[in-house]
């Protein structure tokens, strides 16, 4: 594995190598994991610390620094000496970033970590910078159903279909082909999680019922570029159930599997 080490005991900020908008992606995707979109103490600590070394490196953080931004204490009485809330916050997000690596982040470019001892992020790069494919990121938003009927099957749709483009997907997994599916999730918009991402994209849609028929409209955001790159109406003149599901689904996946392969991946 090509380890670079990015910074050392005496350095300060975020390496001129990496720039501001790769580190702000870096972030954006870390705030989007597992282990830090549901913490939120912890989320606001990491962003704290990547913010500072990219805005206003000098001088470095101190543990009184971090316990009244990040965590509010009163300058007027705030002790470190007896409040341990940073350094127990610290040591956490030191072992969250650990975790994250050793899991779900194995294939990060840049790895982030907090020497012990201080309150100074590290950064290495795992590879070199430009090496390897930019597989696009697609994320599913919930389906809205637009009818007074139809929330069952609005959700079943979506789930039918993220299982469906994900086996196709997943099926592709070496080379240009591959596309990488995000879960949406309330804390993370859409927004947030492809910022500065060249190929991010987000799945929205909108279903009607009705008695002997179904429509589902749907569109694909680029994410980066604020726009509609592929839309897409699909109409069945039969009752909404588990076969409709099936159908609708099986149309919609291999329309936009076509679209990626025909457009997205000749990008990369």
């Amino acid at each position: 594995m090509f380890i670079k080490r990015m910074i050392d005991s005496s350095a300060a900020g975020v390496p001129e190598s990496l720039d501001r908008e790769e580190m702000e992606r870096v972030l954006a995707l870390l705030l989007a994991s597992p282990l830090f979109a549901k913490s939120r103490r912890m989320g606001s600590l990491l962003r704290f610390m990547v913010e500072h070394d990219l805005h206003s490196p000098n001088p470095p953080l101190t543990e009184h620094a971090i316990g009244i931004e990040v965590f509010r204490r009163d300058p007027a009485v705030y002790c470190t000496g007896d409040d341990p809330v940073v350094r127990v916050q610290v040591g956490r997000l030191r072992r969250k970033l650990a975790a994250h690596y050793a899991t779900n982040g194995q294939q990060d470019p840049v790895r982030l970590s907090i020497p012990p001892g201080c309150y100074r992020m590290a950064y290495q790069r795992l590879r070199p910078k430009g090496v390897g494919t930019r597989h696009p990121v697609l994320q599913i938003q919930p389906f809205t159903c637009i009818t007074r009927d139809g929330d069952d099957f609005t959700r079943g749709l979506c789930e039918e279909l993220s299982c469906r483009l994900f086996e196709s997907f997943e099926q592709a997994q070496t080379g240009s082909n591959h596309v990488l599916m995000r879960v949406a999730r309330n804390s993370v918009q859409a927004s947030e999680l492809g910022r500065g991402r060249r190929y991010s994209y987000c799945l929205e849609g909108s279903v009607r019922v009705e008695p002997a028929r179904v429509r589902a409209s749907l569109r694909l955001v680029d994410i980066a570029q604020g726009r509609i790159r592929w839309s897409g109406q699909f109409d069945r003149n039969q009752p909404y159930g588990i076969a409709t599901q099936e159908d609708l689904a099986e149309s919609i996946c291999h329309s936009l599997t076509g679209y990626f392969a025909g457009n997205v991946m000749d990008d990369n």
